[in-house]
Protein backbone atom coordinates (compact mmCIF):
# COMPACT_ATOMS: atom_id res chain seq x y z
CA UNK A 1 0.00 0.00 0.00
CA UNK A 2 3.19 2.68 0.75
CA UNK A 3 4.36 1.40 -2.29
CA UNK A 4 1.44 2.34 -3.92
CA UNK A 5 0.54 5.68 -2.55
CA UNK A 6 4.63 7.18 -3.36
CA UNK A 7 3.99 6.00 -7.26
CA UNK A 8 0.37 7.38 -7.00
CA UNK A 9 1.23 10.44 -5.55
CA UNK A 10 4.49 11.17 -8.16
CA UNK A 11 1.92 10.38 -10.83
CA UNK A 12 -0.38 13.40 -9.49
CA UNK A 13 3.05 15.65 -9.55
CA UNK A 14 3.97 14.88 -12.73
CA UNK A 15 0.10 15.20 -14.43
CA UNK A 16 0.26 18.39 -12.87
CA UNK A 17 3.44 19.94 -14.01
CA UNK A 18 2.42 19.02 -17.63
CA UNK A 19 -1.28 19.51 -18.99
CA UNK A 20 -0.39 18.39 -22.37
CA UNK A 21 -1.34 14.71 -20.75
CA UNK A 22 -4.80 15.69 -20.44
CA UNK A 23 -5.78 16.46 -24.18
CA UNK A 24 -5.49 13.04 -25.33
CA UNK A 25 -6.71 11.91 -21.46
CA UNK A 26 -9.48 13.58 -21.66
CA UNK A 27 -10.45 12.12 -25.55
CA UNK A 28 -9.99 8.69 -23.83
CA UNK A 29 -11.96 9.57 -21.03
CA UNK A 30 -14.89 10.85 -23.13
CA UNK A 31 -15.12 8.23 -25.44
CA UNK A 32 -14.93 5.51 -22.34
CA UNK A 33 -17.12 6.91 -19.74
CA UNK A 34 -17.23 10.33 -20.10
CA UNK A 35 -20.36 10.81 -22.30
CA UNK A 36 -22.34 9.47 -19.37
CA UNK A 37 -22.86 12.64 -17.50
CA UNK A 38 -23.48 14.45 -20.73
CA UNK A 39 -26.33 11.93 -21.82
CA UNK A 40 -27.95 11.65 -18.53
CA UNK A 41 -27.97 15.24 -18.34
CA UNK A 42 -29.33 15.90 -21.54
CA UNK A 43 -31.48 12.95 -22.54
CA UNK A 44 -34.84 13.18 -21.26
CA UNK A 45 -35.06 9.47 -19.64
CA UNK A 46 -38.19 6.80 -21.69
CA UNK A 47 -41.00 6.58 -19.25
CA UNK A 48 -42.62 3.48 -18.20
CA UNK A 49 -45.35 3.85 -20.85
CA UNK A 50 -42.41 4.91 -23.88
CA UNK A 51 -40.48 1.74 -22.56
CA UNK A 52 -43.60 -0.94 -23.07
CA UNK A 53 -44.37 0.64 -26.24
CA UNK A 54 -41.18 0.47 -27.70
CA UNK A 55 -40.85 -3.09 -26.40
CA UNK A 56 -44.37 -4.36 -27.97
CA UNK A 57 -43.46 -2.09 -30.84
CA UNK A 58 -40.11 -4.10 -32.13
CA UNK A 59 -41.48 -7.60 -31.12
CA UNK A 60 -44.67 -7.27 -32.96
CA UNK A 61 -43.31 -5.53 -35.95
CA UNK A 62 -42.71 -7.41 -38.95
CA UNK A 63 -39.29 -6.89 -39.15
CA UNK A 64 -38.91 -8.73 -35.87
CA UNK A 65 -36.58 -10.26 -35.21
CA UNK A 66 -33.77 -8.32 -37.97
CA UNK A 67 -34.57 -4.76 -36.31
CA UNK A 68 -33.08 -5.89 -33.27
CA UNK A 69 -30.14 -6.80 -34.63
CA UNK A 70 -30.45 -4.16 -36.83
CA UNK A 71 -30.31 -1.78 -33.10
CA UNK A 72 -27.42 -4.46 -31.84
CA UNK A 73 -25.40 -3.67 -34.94
CA UNK A 74 -25.64 -0.04 -34.85
CA UNK A 75 -24.98 -0.14 -31.16
CA UNK A 76 -21.64 -2.19 -31.93
CA UNK A 77 -20.89 -0.11 -34.31
CA UNK A 78 -20.52 3.11 -31.91
CA UNK A 79 -18.65 0.64 -29.09
CA UNK A 80 -16.20 -0.05 -31.65
CA UNK A 81 -15.41 3.66 -32.61
CA UNK A 82 -15.34 4.75 -28.84
CA UNK A 83 -12.99 1.89 -28.51
CA UNK A 84 -11.04 2.94 -31.55
CA UNK A 85 -11.05 6.87 -29.98
CA UNK A 86 -10.17 5.82 -26.20
CA UNK A 87 -7.09 3.28 -28.17
CA UNK A 88 -5.66 6.47 -29.95
CA UNK A 89 -6.10 8.78 -26.64
CA UNK A 90 -4.05 6.10 -24.66
CA UNK A 91 -1.53 5.33 -27.48
CA UNK A 92 -1.03 9.36 -27.55
CA UNK A 93 -0.47 9.64 -23.99
CA UNK A 94 1.25 6.58 -22.68
CA UNK A 95 4.12 7.77 -25.42
CA UNK A 96 3.90 11.51 -23.59
CA UNK A 97 4.45 9.54 -20.77
CA UNK A 98 7.59 7.55 -21.52
CA UNK A 99 9.04 11.32 -23.62
CA UNK A 100 8.38 9.20 -27.30
CA UNK A 101 6.78 10.36 -30.50
CA UNK A 102 3.05 8.33 -30.92
CA UNK A 103 2.65 5.25 -33.19
CA UNK A 104 -0.03 4.00 -35.06
CA UNK A 105 0.74 0.41 -34.32
CA UNK A 106 0.92 1.50 -30.82
CA UNK A 107 -2.52 2.48 -31.03
CA UNK A 108 -3.72 -0.82 -33.16
CA UNK A 109 -1.70 -3.15 -30.02
CA UNK A 110 -4.38 -0.75 -27.61
CA UNK A 111 -7.06 -1.18 -29.45
CA UNK A 112 -6.60 -4.95 -30.16
CA UNK A 113 -5.84 -5.40 -26.16
CA UNK A 114 -9.07 -4.12 -25.26
CA UNK A 115 -11.35 -5.41 -27.55
CA UNK A 116 -9.85 -8.87 -26.11
CA UNK A 117 -10.24 -7.92 -22.13
CA UNK A 118 -13.55 -6.09 -23.37
CA UNK A 119 -15.09 -9.94 -24.02
CA UNK A 120 -15.65 -10.91 -20.64
CA UNK A 121 -17.70 -7.84 -19.80
CA UNK A 122 -19.76 -8.58 -23.34
CA UNK A 123 -20.15 -11.73 -22.00
CA UNK A 124 -21.85 -10.63 -19.19
CA UNK A 125 -23.89 -8.13 -20.85
CA UNK A 126 -25.04 -10.89 -22.93
CA UNK A 127 -26.75 -12.65 -20.17
CA UNK A 128 -28.17 -9.30 -18.81
CA UNK A 129 -29.57 -8.67 -21.75
CA UNK A 130 -30.94 -12.21 -21.87
CA UNK A 131 -32.23 -11.74 -18.49
CA UNK A 132 -33.97 -8.26 -18.95
CA UNK A 133 -35.71 -10.29 -21.42
CA UNK A 134 -36.91 -12.78 -19.29
CA UNK A 135 -37.71 -10.69 -16.40
CA UNK A 136 -38.75 -7.51 -18.49
CA UNK A 137 -42.24 -8.70 -19.82
CA UNK A 138 -43.74 -10.23 -16.88
CA UNK A 139 -42.70 -7.33 -14.60
CA UNK A 140 -43.99 -4.39 -16.86
CA UNK A 141 -47.32 -6.51 -17.61
CA UNK A 142 -47.84 -7.43 -13.73
CA UNK A 143 -49.86 -5.21 -11.50
CA UNK A 144 -48.23 -1.79 -9.76
CA UNK A 145 -46.92 -3.35 -6.21
CA UNK A 146 -44.82 -0.66 -5.89
CA UNK A 147 -41.19 0.34 -6.79
CA UNK A 148 -42.47 0.90 -10.84
CA UNK A 149 -41.40 -1.94 -13.28
CA UNK A 150 -38.04 -0.73 -14.05
CA UNK A 151 -36.57 -0.79 -10.31
CA UNK A 152 -38.26 -4.48 -9.93
CA UNK A 153 -36.85 -5.83 -13.57
CA UNK A 154 -33.24 -4.40 -11.97
CA UNK A 155 -33.77 -5.75 -8.65
CA UNK A 156 -34.86 -9.10 -10.54
CA UNK A 157 -31.38 -9.15 -12.90
CA UNK A 158 -29.11 -8.11 -9.76
CA UNK A 159 -26.89 -10.54 -10.17
CA UNK A 160 -25.86 -9.93 -13.69
CA UNK A 161 -25.63 -6.20 -13.27
CA UNK A 162 -23.51 -7.15 -10.23
CA UNK A 163 -21.49 -9.55 -12.57
CA UNK A 164 -20.93 -7.10 -15.69
CA UNK A 165 -19.52 -4.41 -13.03
CA UNK A 166 -17.08 -7.04 -12.04
CA UNK A 167 -15.96 -7.72 -15.33
CA UNK A 168 -15.90 -4.34 -16.78
CA UNK A 169 -13.51 -3.89 -13.84
CA UNK A 170 -11.50 -6.94 -14.39
CA UNK A 171 -11.31 -6.02 -18.41
CA UNK A 172 -10.51 -2.64 -17.99
CA UNK A 173 -7.37 -3.75 -15.34
CA UNK A 174 -6.08 -6.09 -17.49
CA UNK A 175 -6.10 -3.88 -20.79
CA UNK A 176 -4.23 -1.31 -18.27
CA UNK A 177 -1.71 -3.55 -18.07
CA UNK A 178 -1.34 -5.57 -20.80
CA UNK A 179 -1.63 -2.54 -23.59
CA UNK A 180 1.28 -1.23 -21.59
CA UNK A 181 3.50 -4.86 -21.95
CA UNK A 182 2.37 -4.92 -25.93
CA UNK A 183 3.44 -1.36 -26.13
CA UNK A 184 6.24 -1.59 -24.45
CA UNK A 185 7.69 -4.98 -26.43
CA UNK A 186 6.01 -4.00 -29.34
CA UNK A 187 4.42 -8.03 -29.37
CA UNK A 188 0.67 -8.72 -29.94
CA UNK A 189 -2.12 -7.96 -28.01
CA UNK A 190 -2.53 -11.82 -26.91
CA UNK A 191 1.07 -12.09 -26.37
CA UNK A 192 0.88 -9.16 -23.54
CA UNK A 193 -2.77 -10.66 -22.39
CA UNK A 194 -0.81 -13.90 -21.66
CA UNK A 195 2.28 -11.86 -20.23
CA UNK A 196 -0.49 -9.63 -17.56
CA UNK A 197 -1.03 -11.96 -15.21
CA UNK A 198 3.18 -12.63 -14.25
CA UNK A 199 3.98 -8.96 -14.23
CA UNK A 200 0.61 -7.77 -12.52
CA UNK A 201 1.22 -10.95 -9.70
CA UNK A 202 4.11 -8.96 -9.14
CA UNK A 203 2.93 -5.70 -7.49
CA UNK A 204 -0.51 -7.32 -6.75
CA UNK A 205 -1.14 -5.39 -4.14
CA UNK A 206 -0.47 -1.92 -6.09
CA UNK A 207 -2.44 -3.21 -8.65
CA UNK A 208 -5.96 -4.70 -6.90
CA UNK A 209 -5.52 -1.06 -4.57
CA UNK A 210 -5.16 0.90 -8.13
CA UNK A 211 -7.80 -0.63 -9.80
CA UNK A 212 -10.76 -0.20 -6.71
CA UNK A 213 -9.70 3.12 -6.03
CA UNK A 214 -9.34 4.16 -9.72
CA UNK A 215 -13.12 2.87 -10.23
CA UNK A 216 -14.25 4.19 -7.03
CA UNK A 217 -13.22 7.87 -7.82
CA UNK A 218 -13.86 7.24 -11.19
CA UNK A 219 -17.67 6.52 -10.53
CA UNK A 220 -17.74 9.20 -7.89
CA UNK A 221 -16.81 11.81 -10.44
CA UNK A 222 -19.43 10.81 -13.33
CA UNK A 223 -21.88 10.89 -10.16
CA UNK A 224 -21.03 14.28 -9.67
CA UNK A 225 -20.71 15.57 -12.62
CA UNK A 226 -24.26 13.51 -13.62
CA UNK A 227 -25.60 15.85 -10.82
CA UNK A 228 -24.16 19.36 -12.04
CA UNK A 229 -25.05 18.88 -15.59
CA UNK A 230 -28.80 18.23 -15.12
CA UNK A 231 -28.93 20.74 -12.84
CA UNK A 232 -27.53 23.05 -15.65
CA UNK A 233 -29.59 21.44 -18.09
CA UNK A 234 -33.01 21.67 -16.31
CA UNK A 235 -33.83 25.62 -16.98
CA UNK A 236 -32.12 25.24 -20.54
CA UNK A 237 -34.40 21.79 -21.28
CA UNK A 238 -37.84 22.82 -20.13
CA UNK A 239 -37.26 26.27 -22.12
CA UNK A 240 -36.79 23.95 -25.28
CA UNK A 241 -39.40 21.55 -24.33
CA UNK A 242 -41.57 24.52 -24.13
CA UNK A 243 -41.15 25.93 -27.32
CA UNK A 244 -39.76 28.90 -26.34
CA UNK A 245 -36.50 28.73 -28.12
CA UNK A 246 -33.17 30.62 -26.89
CA UNK A 247 -33.16 33.63 -25.36
CA UNK A 248 -30.74 36.02 -23.98
CA UNK A 249 -30.87 34.41 -21.04
CA UNK A 250 -31.22 30.74 -22.29
CA UNK A 251 -28.51 31.37 -24.47
CA UNK A 252 -25.76 32.65 -21.37
CA UNK A 253 -27.05 29.27 -19.55
CA UNK A 254 -26.22 27.53 -22.40
CA UNK A 255 -22.67 28.97 -22.38
CA UNK A 256 -22.17 28.07 -19.08
CA UNK A 257 -23.58 24.64 -19.74
CA UNK A 258 -20.80 24.19 -22.03
CA UNK A 259 -18.12 25.82 -20.17
CA UNK A 260 -18.67 23.48 -17.12
CA UNK A 261 -19.14 21.07 -19.44
CA UNK A 262 -15.34 21.16 -20.85
CA UNK A 263 -13.99 21.74 -17.51
CA UNK A 264 -15.74 18.41 -16.31
CA UNK A 265 -13.85 16.73 -19.39
CA UNK A 266 -10.56 17.78 -18.60
CA UNK A 267 -11.02 17.02 -14.72
CA UNK A 268 -11.72 13.75 -16.12
CA UNK A 269 -9.03 13.79 -18.42
CA UNK A 270 -6.51 14.48 -15.68
CA UNK A 271 -7.93 11.75 -13.64
CA UNK A 272 -7.69 9.69 -16.47
CA UNK A 273 -3.70 10.69 -17.55
CA UNK A 274 -2.55 9.97 -13.39
CA UNK A 275 -4.31 6.50 -13.85
CA UNK A 276 -2.44 6.09 -16.85
CA UNK A 277 0.81 7.26 -15.50
CA UNK A 278 0.17 5.69 -12.07
CA UNK A 279 -0.34 2.14 -14.21
CA UNK A 280 3.12 2.70 -15.96
CA UNK A 281 4.93 3.18 -13.31
CA UNK A 282 3.70 0.58 -11.16
CA UNK A 283 4.78 -2.06 -14.28
CA UNK A 284 8.03 -0.44 -14.10
CA UNK A 285 8.83 -1.20 -10.31
CA UNK A 286 7.65 -4.66 -10.65
CA UNK A 287 9.98 -5.59 -13.60
CA UNK A 288 12.86 -3.17 -14.10
CA UNK A 289 12.71 -4.30 -17.93
CA UNK A 290 9.48 -2.43 -17.94
CA UNK A 291 11.36 1.20 -18.07
CA UNK A 292 9.84 3.65 -20.61
CA UNK A 293 11.45 2.85 -23.66
CA UNK A 294 12.67 6.24 -25.23
CA UNK A 295 13.09 7.29 -29.32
Amino acid sequence: MRGWIAIAAASAGEVAERPALWLPAALAWTASVGWIPFLAAVVRPPSVAELTFFGAGLVTSGAWPWNAVLIVGAAATLVLVAFGLAAGGNAVLIALVEGRPPSGADAARLLGVSLLAALPAMVAATLLGIAVAGVAPAEFNAPETGGGPVLRTLVGVAPQVVLLALAAIGGATGAAVAGRLAVHDGSSPLAGLRATPAAAARVWVSVVTHAVLTAVIGAGLLVVAALLLGVLWAPIGAQLRGGGGIDVAIGLLLVGFVAIWLCLVFIGGALHAWSASTWSRLLAAGAPQMQPRRS
